[in-house]
């Protein structure tokens, strides 16, 4: 296990941190990630935009992106890939041990926070005073128009929800549900 006080640490990696822990945003993530190959982090900084009052441009978000792309497709996505496979996986009858996949999580984990740092450094964004729900939807929004997904079901806006709803606890669910219909 490493020590997670040596990861960078800013605002965005806080919030996330604090939001992916709310009941129900992890596997809303998950289920968005795994659906469209959206990137958890981005969602959450789409949140974390709201969060600080600020509504993105598509200039800023389509930086954001192509900014990170290289970093999740050739570092996150590779030690994703090896964690779920050592979950689900024996060779010859052994099973791994669980040790070694917990590095490989722990070094997930550190990936994740140093993509978080560098879309922090590249967009840095304070909290405001006027935390806006509405403005966390519409950046979602643009977010998924970026990635050219069009139309989305009841079941995609409930996870969708569920992660402005990690960002804004005081939100009542159903009201977050209407800010993607």
């Amino acid at each position: 296990m490493f020590d997670q006080t040596q990861l960078p640490t800013n605002p965005f990696w806080n919030f996330s941190l604090d939001v992916y822990g709310q009941q129900g945003v992890a596997p809303a993530c998950i289920v968005l990630q795994d659906k469209y190959d959206l990137d958890v982090n981005l969602l959450l900084f789409c949140c974390w935009a709201g969060f600080c009052e600020k509504e993105l441009k598509t200039l800023e978000l389509s930086n954001l992106i192509f900014g990170i792309e290289k970093w999740r497709d050739h570092v996150i996505q590779p030690l994703r890939d090896v964690r779920v496979w050592m979950k689900t996986e024996t060779i010859n009858g052994f099973r791994h041990t669980d040790d070694l996949r917990q590095k490989v999580k722990d070094a997930e984990l550190w990936a994740e926070a140093l993509q978080q740092n560098f879309m922090h450094l590249q967009l840095t964004l304070r909290p405001s005073e006027k935390p806006c729900s509405e403005i966390a939807a519409k950046n979602m929004i643009l977010y998924l128009n970026l990635c050219e997904i069009e139309a989305i079901g009841t079941v995609d806006c409930a996870d969708l929800a569920a992660i402005v709803r990690g960002g804004f606890p005081d939100l009542p669910p159903l009201e977050a549900v209407w800010l993607f219909q």
